[in-house]
């Protein structure tokens, strides 16, 4: 799986650079839980953080995503081609995780509004006949 590939090549780096998970973090300015999370395959650093952890590894990006094989990936095109796949079906399924979320999110919303919407026009309704009584 993707995951094991990629929590797999940073801690080898980590551990061949002879950083504890807490150095590593300091160095590039993020909390230790989350080298705990990269490396335990919970989380992915796909953002501005990759070329300082590849830097502090004293590695490459293209190490750090593809692991010490990347030269030979790079020769072998159907690898590549298998990996940009998997790392697409990957992505695209979070990308679907993450629109159910929202939907789910939106749906709610409505539900919420309407409760708003009803108890707005009950309480409007009270307030009416209570001064009908005054």
């Amino acid at each position: 799986m993707l995951n094991d590939f990629f929590h797999t090549n940073i801690r080898l780096a980590r551990e061949r650079a002879g950083l504890s998970q807490a150095e590593l973090a300091d160095d590039i300015g993020v909390g230790r839980t989350t080298i705990v999370s990269l490396e335990g395959g919970r989380t992915h650093l796909f953002n501005k953080n990759i070329p300082k952890v590849a830097a502090r590894l004293g590695i490459s990006v293209e190490e750090y995503v593809c692991g010490d094989g990347v030269e030979e990936l790079l020769r072998d095109e159907s690898s590549r081609a298998e990996r940009e796949r998997a790392l697409i079906k990957e992505y695209e399924q979070r990308i679907q995780v993450l629109q159910d979320r929202l939907d789910d999110a939106h749906h709610l919303n409505e539900a919420l509004q309407a409760n708003v919407d009803s108890l707005t026009q009950s309480n409007q309704y009270l307030l009416l006949q209570l001064r009908k009584e005054q």
